[in-house]
């Protein structure tokens, strides 16, 4: 087997690559992290690069090609700048730049087979006219595939990690399997030829979708908008009263001034915590669920302190011999009765809490 020396092993255009590593990590809209948070995900500049870097020739290999030294470094600087704009976020689908990178990893591929053609399994490994395939045995967050299949190799990733496999599904297997093919939601069925609504016109925007090319995944990311949307508003239609919006008061905006343009606007709750409950061990307040929590503070950072406050039910035994009155909510490992609440977790009556 005839061996080439490859770009990577020479040189490569490092700050350009970190430049753009760098600043990739800002991006939130269309990059992979946002699909599932990967700790030690690869940037897929840097992914990107190294694999054409593995693939392709360093111009030392070819000395028919590039007999000096000279003539070598200036295809190396020309294959530099490939790299160059390969990395950059902006050109991330810029179907220009990848071919242009496809087309050198074409070439040297080509080159490898020929030199390799009296092989004794030529046919099976180097056939002239198929890339060879790229395995990441511990895909992870799926960078590196995701690169070598938008650089025209076929990828096939694996990792022991469920989560992992399922970023890789959502990233490198299900996508290509709709490349190329229009939407197939209900509104855009209705729209198309044979559809329910052919022949009754259609908005300019409803008639651009029909008449537009859908390339690569853009109709599967089409589906994915309108399912998700729908999933959304079929949520909110059976669970969306468990998750009041908060009306912003006046009383309000005097601790927090951000919010005085929202006085009295109801306003969606960005999150909420839950926390586990047990009946209160305090006859006091039999019946009162009390959650567990070692802390209601969420942030004691100083500037950012943040904290839940808890809304008190006054017990219903106030004013009658009772005590408390319901003024204190009683918390795990202060005040509570920790076996007893090991006791209803083995009978399978804890509860939970919202937030």
């Amino acid at each position: 087997m005839t061996y080439k020396k490859k770009l990577i092993e020479v040189a490569l255009p490092l700050d350009a690559i970190n430049k753009a590593s760098v600043r990739e990590k800002s991006i939130r809209h269309g990059h992979p992290s946002t699909l599932h948070l990967w700790w030690a995900r690869r940037p897929l500049a840097v992914a990107r690069a190294v694999i054409f870097a593995q693939m392709v020739d360093d111009p030392s290999a070819h000395p028919d090609l590039f007999p000096t030294e000279k003539k070598q470094e200036k295809e190396r600087q020309r294959l530099f700048r490939i790299i160059e704009d390969l990395v950059l976020w902006e050109n991330t689908t810029n179907e220009t730049v990848l071919q242009q990178a496809r087309d050198e990893i074409w070439q040297s591929w080509r080159y490898t087979c020929a030199e390799n053609a009296d092989h004794p399994r030529a046919k099976e490994l180097f056939d002239r006219h198929k890339l060879p395939a790229f395995h990441d045995p511990f895909a992870g967050g799926g960078a590196l595939p995701l690169e070598a299949q938008r650089l025209g190799l076929e990828a096939y990733a694996s990792d022991l990690n469920p989560v992992a496999v399922l970023i890789n599904k959502a990233m490198i297997e299900i996508p290509p399997k709709f490349a190329g093919k229009p939407p197939v939601n209900p509104d855009y069925q209705t729209l198309s030829p044979g559809g329910r609504g052919q022949g009754e016109g259609g908005s300019r925007g409803q008639q651009n979708l029909l008449a537009r090319e859908w390339r690569g995944a853009e109709g599967l990311a089409e589906d994915v908008r309108y399912y998700g949307k729908w999933m959304r508003d079929e949520a909110e239609k059976r669970i969306g009263h468990l998750y009041p919006k908060i009306e912003i008061t006046a009383e309000m905006a005097k601790e927090r001034p951000d919010l005085k343009k929202y006085v009295g606007q109801k306003l969606t709750v960005i999150a909420w915590l839950w926390a586990r409950t047990v009946k209160s061990p305090n006859p006091a307040f039999a019946g009162v669920d009390v959650p567990l929590a070692a802390t209601f503070m969420l942030s004691t950072k100083a500037g950012k302190e943040a904290y839940v406050e808890p809304i008190l039910t006054p017990s219903p035994l106030a004013g009658e011999g009772g005590g408390g009155g319901g003024t204190r909510l009683p918390i795990q490992g202060e005040g509570g009765d920790t076996e007893g609440c090991r006791r209803d977790e083995e009978r399978h009556q804890v509860g939970q809490q919202r937030e």
